[in-house]
């Protein structure tokens, strides 16, 4: 008997001692099972009004062809009024159609062909005009399965001639679409790479980053970004369509029936589009529970330690949930921390004096890089411009909104999509003018030029060369072509091709690549900065108003103030409730509390006793309305609060 209990006991005791062990794993197992379940409900929730969106159809633009939500009741991108009900299309139709959408130009709707081919060019503004061209380069696949851009030439609105990769030029018209013609078929557009060479470049080459060479017109031109970058500029008609400009991409090495699903997808609409990219980044972010990142600012140095916190973010890190803290302020960032500090940052990167982003065209308030931010900035203007890359890449993974415009031609290079010498209107519209003029008439030697360029550098001007030695030669009819291309390659890439290498690299580290395949520059623009006109009518019926509110006169009279409101007042509301100015692609339907769950704007009353002023609580998208006597002071009350600088806060 005393034997058997020598052989039990220690069996007994290793069994308690091991009970807790087991219990804590079990438990481990239970919190991440509940976290897991947690972020899928999350993710659900978020993406509901996503695909409501995307099964409800499109309408598309009579003006500019681009697919709308069906709630919408003027176009998203050229603001022309939409069709009621003749072209909306629902996805099944549009399922039933694809094959044809696939082998047409432009997806358009039957109801709508007729009022589009019909339409003069002259009618259509200069916007819409822009937009339609959107589709101007298409990738394709290619009897092997490989990509390939095919540029799907939109010119003339009134042609009805198809599509074709080479492009003739116009010999019968002296305008300045001749001039346009003739530059297409000279510049069939370019894609950008960056590589690193084999070998280290020697010193002076290293050095000097703005002169680039072409030793002969059969070569493309090379630019020495750094020691171990180099630039090229490749034409489309050789460029694999899979490669974006820092490097491979997984769509390169994947099969045939994976490049046909991307190919295939680009050619939906675009509420279709934006559902799949919102539930694929929604994947990607890691929820704070299991990891976050704190990065903590003064106000008085924000843009520098912002800057230099997001740089030093490990790659892996950076799709991690985000909190911000105020350094000094009592501020609790459950999400409108986080907000504010996203819009003052973007507002300080586009600051004059920082000489980060020079506005490039009035007309669409776009912006582009500065070519001599090294001397503007000093020897660490690249880690800003690798930061305000990582940063637009938050702004898609988070479904945030960018505070500014990017021109079209770095939306083009960030897409990977070929650029042409047209592009250069957007960017430059006195040179593109000229550079047009130069190929339209006779007689370049009389304008006294060279194959060369003048900068202001502070105050120093400095001259470089186009192609060696291009100081001495002289402008001809006879290489006024090479002249003309040597220009729009410059001033497009080759001037800025160090900030646009670190620009993309902390993009693409936020964002997958195969990703963005699927947009063209228009709708990137659009998934980036959204619209700055809100619908009054879309947030009151996505308001949640407290029981006290309900059905009085005080809820009446808000609405009609909201109305009332000049659209820029409306914004300002909308940042003050919410801590971002523009509402998210999917709606006031799709607003998001701190957490990233769908949080509806919501009006809380509270007694006219206790405070006469409007507050807000950012972190909820809520705003506490006291119960007015009158209109007029509930009026005067809102619009005192709008027209003070709002910055700051304390999370009650």
């Amino acid at each position: 008997m005393s034997s058997q209990q020598q052989f039990v006991g220690p069996s007994s005791a290793m069994y308690y001692q091991f009970l807790p062990l087991v219990a804590l794993f079990g438990g481990l197992v239970a919190v991440m099972m509940h976290r897991g379940r947690k972020d899928r409900v999350q993710q659900q929730q978020l993406q509901t009004p996503l695909l409501r969106d995307a099964e409800a159809g499109f309408t598309i633009c009579p003006g500019c062809e681009f697919t709308n939500f069906t709630r919408f009741a003027h176009c998203s991108l050229c603001g022309q009024k939409l069709p009621v009900a003749a072209a909306s299309t629902s996805n099944e139709d549009d399922a039933e159609s694809n094959e044809a959408t696939n082998n047409s130009e432009n997806a358009t709707s039957a109801s709508t062909v007729a009022t589009i081919t019909t339409k003069k060019k002259n009618k259509f503004t200069p916007q819409q005009l822009r937009v339609r061209k959107r589709k101007e380069w298409m990738r394709k696949l290619d009897v092997e399965g490989n990509m390939f851009w095919y540029r799907g030439y939109v010119n003339d609105v009134e042609s009805d001639e198809s599509s074709s990769k080479s492009i003739s030029p116009s010999s019968s018209s002296s305008s300045s679409s001749s001039a346009v013609s003739v530059a297409e078929s000279q510049y069939p557009g370019y894609v950008v790479q960056f590589t690193g060479p084999t070998s280290p470049p020697d010193t002076a080459a290293a050095e000097n980053t703005t002169t680039s060479e072409k030793p002969s017109e059969s070569e493309s031109p090379t630019v020495i970004t750094d020691a171990f970058i180099s630039m090229n500029l490749v034409a489309a008609a050789e460029a694999n369509a899979a490669v974006f400009p820092t490097g491979t991409t997984t769509v390169q090495d994947a099969t045939s029936e994976r490049k046909k699903e991307i190919v295939e997808f680009a050619a939906k609409d675009f509420p279709t589009k934006y559902a799949h990219f919102v539930v694929s980044t929604s994947a990607l972010i890691v929820p704070a529970e299991v990891e976050h990142i704190k990065l903590s600012v003064h106000r008085e140095y924000m843009l520098e330690q912002s800057v230099s916190h997001v740089s030093c973010i490990d790659e892996k890190n950076m799709r991690s949930f985000m909190r911000i803290k105020f350094l000094d302020e009592n501020g609790v960032d459950a999400g409108g921390v986080h907000r504010e500090w996203f819009l003052l940052v973007n507002e300080l990167l586009l600051d004059p004096v920082l000489g980060l982003f020079q506005l490039r065209s009035h007309a669409d308030q776009t912006y582009y890089f500065n070519p001599n931010s090294a001397h503007d900035i000093g020897e660490d203007h690249l880690t800003y411009y690798f930061s305000s890359g990582r940063l637009v890449g938050r702004a898609l993974l988070e479904g945030g909104i960018w505070g500014f415009h990017l021109a079209l031609p770095l939306i083009k290079i960030i897409l990977g999509i070929p650029v042409s010498f047209t592009d250069l209107e957007s960017l430059d519209p006195a040179l593109y003018r000229s550079l047009a003029w130069i190929l339209e008439n006779d007689g370049a030697e009389a304008l006294g030029l060279d194959f060369s360029v003048t900068e202001q550098c502070g105050d120093e001007t400095i001259t470089i060369d186009l192609i060696p030695n291009g100081r001495n030669v002289s402008v001809t009819d006879a290489n006024k072509v090479q002249f003309v291309e040597r220009k729009f390659q410059y001033a497009l890439f080759e001037s800025v091709s160090s900030q646009l290498y670190m620009f993309l690299k902390g993009l693409y580290e936020v964002i997958p690549q195969d990703l963005l395949m699927i947009f063209d520059a228009e709708e990137f623009d659009y998934l980036l900065c959204g619209t700055q006109e809100l619908n009054v009518d879309d947030w009151e019926a996505h308001t949640v108003a407290s029981v006290n509110l309900q059905g009085t006169a005080v809820l009446k009279w808000f609405w009609e103030v909201v109305r009332d409101l000049p659209n820029e007042y409306r914004r300002r509301l909308l940042q003050f409730a919410t801590g971002s100015s523009r509402v998210p692609l999917s709606g006031f339907a799709g607003l998001t509390s701190y957490d990233g769950r769908l949080s509806p704007f919501n009006l809380k009353g509270v007694s006219y006793y206790s405070t006469q002023y409007i507050s807000s609580h950012a972190c909820f998208n809520r705003l506490d309305l006291p119960l007015y006597r009158t209109k007029k002071e509930l009026e005067t009350v809102l619009r005192a609060t709008l027209e003070t600088e709002l910055y700051g806060f304390t999370i009650a």
